[in-house]
């Protein structure tokens, strides 16, 4: 815990409201635990390893993180308040928990409500979207 709390003290990341500090800290618990079920997985049986498919998800994952660079960058020049660093943000840690979901699903993993019904694909295109402005 000594350890969180020194990181988050450091100055570029103490700069972020708690909100945008919060979000990000759950996004790459989140990513970790996409990464982990996704690598369960493959030691289950239920996906075949590739070395290709863990490269191209690492190759995204750097490039959300320069996204997310990106817009906090756009965030600070604007003077946006982290509204657009709050949204981009929300919207990864959504499409992570359902990827998590959907591997735990297919782990087995018995999923209450809503989550048992959790579709990737759905989620992707929900997100695209959004993003395109859609419904």
């Amino acid at each position: 815990m000594e350890t969180l709390n020194h990181i988050i003290a450091h100055p570029f990341i103490a700069y972020f409201p708690k909100a945008i500090q919060g979000l990000l800290l759950v996004y790459i618990i989140f990513k970790a635990m996409d990464f982990a079920t996704g690598l369960l997985k493959t030691w289950k049986g239920v996906a075949h390893y590739k070395s290709r498919v863990m490269r191209e998800g690492l190759i995204r994952w750097i490039g959300e993180m320069v996204a997310i660079m990106f817009v906090i960058v756009i965030d600070i020049t604007l003077g946006l308040n982290f509204y657009l660093s709050g949204a981009t943000l929300a919207i990864f840690v959504y499409k992570e928990g359902g990827s998590i979901a959907e591997n735990l699903k297919l782990l087995g993993v018995n999923m209450p409500g809503i989550l048992e019904e959790i579709d990737q694909d759905k989620v992707k295109k929900a997100i695209e979207d959004k993003m395109k402005g859609g419904k």
